[in-house]
């Protein structure tokens, strides 16, 4: 009898994995709206990556995203800088983590930094326990990513992921977007073309935001 138990939550969990990466894949699931404020960490990636993260927070009512948790590289001061000064309403916090991949990193070793980053960001996202991740552009939001699906997967919080693509890409996602593809709830573009591509998976940023 014992040993029917471990099978069946196997199989139940297989269910519920191959159930929820359905509905992001045939956007069969709709954003939960009712709850606000929502409690949502942003993913800041650098660069150019920060600038328009930081663009796209200013054009919310950001006290309908509260409290706010800022996720960013433990390495990226810059951006760390650029948050404090633009963040100018309450309730917000900043936390860091090891970045996911460096640039000119290769592709074989990004897989064991990635790892080691997704264990050391599963106490933050857990803690923090989000409704919503938001994030855009390079790696770092990878391993967030992970742990919200996972703790939505297990049942712990229903947290809904949101994944900007970065402007600079016009025909394809990028490689952290093709990653997302399957785990986020939303992927927004910024491109008519990647509409077109990508069809009814992605949404145009014109098309209007989660709000």
């Amino acid at each position: 009898m014992w040993l029917l138990v471990p099978t069946i939550f196997s199989a139940y969990f297989s269910g519920r994995l191959m159930y929820l990466i359905f509905q992001n894949l045939t956007n069969t699931k709709s954003l939960k709206k009712s709850k606000q404020p929502l409690r949502t960490l942003v993913v800041i990636g650098s660069g150019g990556h920060t600038a328009e993260m930081l663009r796209l927070m200013n054009s919310m009512n950001k006290l309908k995203f509260m409290p706010r948790l800022y996720l960013l590289a433990d390495t990226d001061t810059t951006s760390r800088n650029r948050v404090e000064n633009d963040e100018n309403e309450l309730d917000w916090s900043i936390a860091t983590i090891p970045r996911s991949r460096h640039v000119n990193q290769s592709y074989l070793t990004s897989i064991f930094s990635t790892i080691y980053a997704f264990f050391i960001t599963v106490p933050t996202v857990i803690s923090f326990k989000p409704d919503l991740v938001l994030c855009n552009g390079p790696g770092t939001c990878v391993p967030v990513c992970l742990v919200a699906f996972i703790m939505k997967l297990f049942h712990y919080a229903d947290t809904s992921i949101i994944f900007v693509e970065s402007i600079c890409r016009v025909k394809s996602l990028s490689l952290t977007g093709k990653l997302m593809y399957f785990i986020a709830d939303l992927i927004i573009v910024q491109w008519p073309e990647l509409r077109k591509k990508y069809g009814q998976r992605v949404k145009y940023l014109d098309e209007g935001l989660y709000s």
